[in-house]
């Protein structure tokens, strides 16, 4: 190279690029009769695979056999209260549960004989004599023909989807008070109190209290192993009826939640637009604060220090001191550099929240997409029923569920049913990220204007009539890469089961391991290109890979803004969802504390508080998702009315005065 030629700069192709048809963006996102229908390859698929899924709904719904999921089944697979000498024995009984938990063998944790009735706690009319072993009324199996039961495998339960006898505490257990005691233990770890059976020669009794020994406690006895497992008594039922209870009188409030969430959303929405500049500054502020706080702690930490004697700490505290000074320099100077960004940054972030609040209609729109979601995933578990149900009723192999033997048929029919899975929800996040975009692209054109534009309507249609094909291009691409991290995974499993040789075992998991790190960060990546393609198709019209390169090409050219926009939407979206969640659960508790509609009835405020908690969390996250969805699309809406205009933005130009003519 000689010294004239300069070195070539890889991204002068993004930098230098020109607008093909300017005239048909100066009033924003390309008007309808332009438009023209993309990637109807993609949308061919798409029929194809809807076509396919009719073929694998009716093999399962007319070959499978979901009956068998009415029974649970003993260790020799048969159905607990079906037919013949079974039908008065409906309940699973599992005998062996607390043996083999010791063991830690997951392969037989399951051991379980059909009983008429579910056990009580009950000794007096249980012989226990022989070998510590209480006989049960059940049907005996190959591997217990007595019905045998030992006495540390015995636990009371009750009928759980009345099939499963499931440990559970009688309110009142009936003990043989000649041979045995009932006595109460405190658990340290747990802070609780539990009751134990012991045998009376187990209690010792010491300046008139009674004790009972170490080895009695942690041993042996079906009360104290099975809660020693889970803390049953806690699941009980009359704590279960007191929170279904104190739910059930605070039902109105709980509706009630769902309306001031959303205006607590609406309210935060509200002060970023007022005061969006003063959160940024107070975050920055605090950030250096925290920094120089941290380098003068460990500076002060380092001079208690003798060099000579404590050379290691000294040596320590005094790198951490010029480290997070450092760290500190380095903030102040990316603040100064990036100051001009950071303004921008935030005037989008102003605009954002206006948005949001003028086009408040768009706040429930994921809950439409919400209840979509749900139709389409009640239709693939029900349909996962009946293609698991499909095939050849395997008695060997079920054990509590049926199991059935596949063929290969079924088997890449369930393959394609959990590509299903994958690509239908990634269709419908495809489809509503582009109602976000397209909506805040037409609102940023129109609303300085006066137009009425009726931007969601408008994008619902647009998405459906002119970009199906490349939404669902996008979403293709999802739903393999999640495909293929399952498929690896599978394979790992397999390599896990199957291999004899550890270090090569160990080695095939190292490459899968890769292999599953690769193409996680390819669907990462696939992820944020579709995010901004979508943003492009709604603005332009064009097809899904020319609307992915261009989009990439804006994100080189404005890398800078794209950078500083992304943290600073992380920080409010963040504080946000926070904020939207906290005020919501105080309003709640106030609410059924102080009024006593609610608070003569109610029992405890927890249970509520945390319903009112998790739904304005929710309400929060669907908020400030399309908060930063509708930022990237304002921003990019933003660039292309600069570079439209020569550097001069037309709509909102009162963003112009944080501009840096930079790039």
């Amino acid at each position: 190279m000689t010294e004239t030629e300069k070195p070539k700069d890889p991204y002068q192709q993004y930098k230098d690029f020109k607008w093909e048809n300017p005239d048909d963006f100066r009033n924003g996102p390309m008007a309808d009769e332009t438009r023209k229908c993309r990637d109807i390859f993609c949308c061919l698929i798409f029929i194809i695979f809807l076509v396919a899924c009719v073929a694998v709904a009716v093999l399962g719904f007319y070959y499978g056999h979901p009956s068998y999921f009415l029974y649970v089944y003993d260790e020799d697979g048969n159905a607990c209260g079906k037919d013949g000498e079974y039908k008065d024995y409906k309940y699973l009984y599992f005998y062996q549960v607390i043996s083999n938990a010791k063991k830690l063998e997951p392969g037989e944790m399951i051991n379980g004989f059909c009983v008429k009735e579910c056990p009580k706690n009950d000794f007096k009319d249980k012989d226990t004599s022989t070998n510590n072993k209480i006989n049960l009324e059940c049907v005996p199996t190959k591997n217990n023909k007595d019905c045998n039961v030992t006495f540390e495998n015995y636990y009371e339960s009750k009928p759980i989807l009345n099939r499963i006898c499931f440990p559970m505490d009688d309110e009142e257990i009936t003990i043989d008070t000649t041979n045995y005691r009932q006595i109460d233990i405190y658990d340290p770890e747990t802070k609780s109190t539990f009751k134990k059976v012991v045998s009376k020669g187990d209690v010792i009794t010491n300046n008139g209290k009674e004790y009972v020994s170490l080895e009695t406690v942690s041993g042996g006895n079906s009360q104290d192993s099975s809660g020693r497992l889970i803390n049953w008594s806690y699941f009980s039922v009359d704590r279960l009826s007191t929170w279904l209870s104190d739910l059930y009188v605070t039902r109105w409030a709980i509706v009630g939640s769902l309306a001031w969430s959303f205006v607590i959303a609406m309210i935060y929405l509200l002060l970023l637009r007022l005061c969006a500049g003063f959160l940024v500054f107070l975050v920055i502020i605090l950030i250096l604060a925290g920094l120089l706080i941290l380098a003068a702690y460990f500076k002060l930490t380092s001079d208690d220090h003798d060099p000579q004697e404590d050379n290691v700490y000294f040596n320590t505290y005094t790198a951490l001191f010029w480290v997070f000074l450092v760290l500190a320099l380095l903030w102040i100077i990316f603040i100064i550099a990036m100051c001009n960004r950071i303004r921008l940054a935030v005037a989008l972030v102003q605009i954002t929240a206006k948005y949001i609040n003028n086009v408040w209609c768009i706040v429930f729109i994921p809950f439409l997409f919400f209840v979509i979601v749900i139709i389409w995933m009640v239709y693939w578990i029900a349909l996962s029923i009946f293609l698991y149900a499909t095939g050849e009723f395997d008695k060997e192999g079920s054990k509590v569920i049926a199991n059935f033997e596949w063929d290969a048929k079924i088997r890449y029919s369930w393959w394609f049913h959990l590509f299903a899975l994958f690509y239908m929800t990634a269709v419908i996040s495809a489809y509503s990220s582009f109602v976000y975009s397209s909506s805040a692209c037409i609102w940023y054109f129109t609303s300085e204007k006066g137009i009425e534009a009726h931007p969601i309507r408008s994008s619902f249609k647009r998405g459906i009539r002119y970009h199906f094909g490349s939404l669902s291009f996008g979403a293709l691409i999802i739903a393999i890469v999640r495909l293929i991290m399952v498929w690896l995974e599978v394979v790992k499993k397999r390599v896990e089961s199957t291999s004899t040789n550890k270090t090569q075992s160990k080695c095939f998991k190292c490459i899968i391991s890769c292999l599953q790190c690769c193409v996680g960060c390819c669907g990462k990546c696939m992820e944020y290109v579709n995010r901004h393609a979508f943003i492009q198709i709604a603005l332009k019209g064009d097809s899904f890979c020319t609307a992915a390169w261009e989009g990439f090409g804006l994100i080189v050219r404005n890398l800078g803004r794209f950078t500083v926009l992304t943290a600073i939407g992380t920080i409010f979206t963040v504080i946000g969802t926070i904020f939207i969640s906290v005020v919501s659960g105080v309003i709640g508790y106030f609410l059924i504390t102080k009024v006593s509609y609610f608070s003569d009835e109610l029992n405890s405020c927890v249970l509520p508080v945390v319903v009112f908690i998790i739904i304005g969390l929710i309400l929060g996250l669907v908020t400030m998702s399309i908060f930063g969805t509708s930022g990237d699309a304002l921003m990019h809406s933003f660039l292309l009315d600069e570079e439209l205009n020569k550097g001069q933005a037309k709509a909102f130009p009162e963003l112009q005065k944080f501009m840096n003519d930079e790039r």
